[in-house]
This record gives C-alpha cells, sequence and structure tokens, in this order.
C-alpha cells in the first residue's frame, strides 16, 4: 500500500513541475493574441476611415494602396488597406 502512495505522490509532483514549466507559455501566449487583435482592430479602424472619406473611385483607389501604420508602426510587408476589404473584414453597408 506504501507504494502506491508514494508512486502517487511522484506522479502528482511531476504533473504540478510540468504545470509550473508551461504556466508562462500559456499567459504569454494569450499576451501576444491580445496584441495581435489589438493591433489588428486599430488597422482595420484606421482603414474603415480612410474608406469613410473616400468620395470618388480614384479616392477608393487610393485608400486600397494606403498601408495603415497600425499601433506599433508600419512593418516591411504589411498589407495595404485593399487587402482587408478583399478578405471582407468589411462589412457592406447599402
Amino acid at each position: 500500500m506504501r507504494t502506491g502512495g508514494s508512486r502517487l505522490l511522484i506522479l502528482v509532483l511531476i504533473v504540478v513541475a510540468v504545470l509550473i514549466a508551461l504556466a508562462p507559455v500559456i499567459v504569454s501566449h494569450g499576451r501576444d493574441v491580445a496584441l495581435m487583435r489589438e493591433g489588428l482592430q486599430s488597422v482595420l479602424a484606421e482603414c474603415r476611415a480612410r474608406y469613410d472619406l473616400a468620395r470618388t473611385a480614384a479616392d477608393t483607389a487610393r485608400a486600397d494602396e494606403w498601408v495603415p501604420q497600425g499601433v506599433s508602426g508600419a512593418h516591411a510587408g504589411d498589407p495595404a488597406c485593399g487587402r482587408y476589404r478583399r478578405r471582407n473584414m468589411f462589412k457592406v453597408v447599402e
């Protein structure tokens, strides 16, 4: 009976150690997702504002080509607003 108890104790200690080791990864992943979501919302808001100001097809074409700055500024390879519009990230208002 004693061996079963010590095996259970060892198993519990291993599980607790694994959870403690994984805790920072889980917490940081949640923070990273929140930061990415915040950045995407910022970029979409900037693009929507550009499209709201567009009055002609030429204005819309310029908005399509404009690269939003986002929360942390523009980075190489960031897509222009037209890419977000083509991916149906904007609601169509009629």
